[in-house]
């Protein structure tokens, strides 16, 4: 009989372990590794961050400042899929007490209520609504989220097909002095004077992007390619903790960038 009963016990163990797998964990951590890090994950965030892991990304959430430190994701072929008919309601986070609301953004502002994953990049998974979630959403200004930022994104799509799997990091940058104008929320809210978008490959492919807040709804992409070192230096991360720097190619022309 104890043998029989120590035999459930074994075998709910290994069950739970293949239930956590299959839904999103979060954890008290900075240096995760998990699939959704080519190179390792981001390394210097703050040690308080929630860090999610989620089917389709891997998000480190700093409640304070009530966005991401950083976000990593995988797209492939099949991940991607048509959102028109997709609900684009955005979902309380379970594992976050603190996170901004659609409700912050008042008629008329400058920014949008936006997503760092997209759910285009993953509408052909079952996993499409991890989108939604708030701590995947950032302050983004309208001009950007239409210009730039969508162009990019769109590239990366398109590349895939070429490319295979591209691993992408993305995340705010704050200067020094702020550019941005603050959320105009109860309590006055910083907003990031610009993001970063850091595409990576298998077989040592890397382009990286910052994209100001104030760029014109016009600016193309291409005009805002910039590098690793710089985007460190901005943002105190470590992000490629397990590369080294020499095996990268630039992949710009698969963004269409000449």
């Amino acid at each position: 009989m104890k043998a029989i009963v120590m035999l459930r016990k074994v075998m709910l163990y290994f069950a739970g372990l293949l239930a956590i797998s299959a839904l999103s964990i979060s954890l008290k951590a900075q240096d995760i590794a998990n699939g959704h890090c080519l190179y390792g994950c981001p390394l210097g965030a703050d040690s308080a961050n929630d860090v999610i892991i989620r089917p389709i990304y891997t998000v480190s959430y700093n409640s304070q400042g009530k966005l991401a430190d950083w976000v990593a994701y995988t797209v492939s072929t099949g991940s991607i899929g048509i959102a028109s008919s997709l609900s684009r309601e955005v979902k309380k986070d379970e594992f976050v007490d603190e996170t901004l609301a659609a409700s912050d953004f008042t008629e008329g502002s400058e920014y949008e209520f936006a997503r760092l994953v997209p759910l285009v990049d993953f509408a052909g998974t079952p996993f499409w609504q991890d989108a939604n979630y708030s701590t995947n959403f950032v302050p983004r200004t309208r001009n950007l989220n239409q210009g730039a930022w969508y162009g990019l994104n769109w590239a990366i799509r398109n590349a895939v097909n070429r490319l295979g799997e591209v691993y992408i990091i993305s995340g705010p940058i704050f200067y020094a002095t702020p550019v941005a104008a603050f959320l105009n929320t109860n309590d006055q809210h910083r907003v990031p004077d610009a993001f970063f978008k850091v595409i990576l490959t298998k077989n040592g492919g890397l382009s990286a992007f910052v994209l100001d807040q104030h760029t014109p709804v016009h600016v193309h992409h291409c005009d805002l390619e910039s590098d690793i070192e710089k985007i460190e230096l901005l943002t105190g991360l470590v992000l490629l903790p397990l590369a080294e720097r020499s095996i990268f190619d630039n992949i710009k022309a698969s963004l269409g960038c000449f």
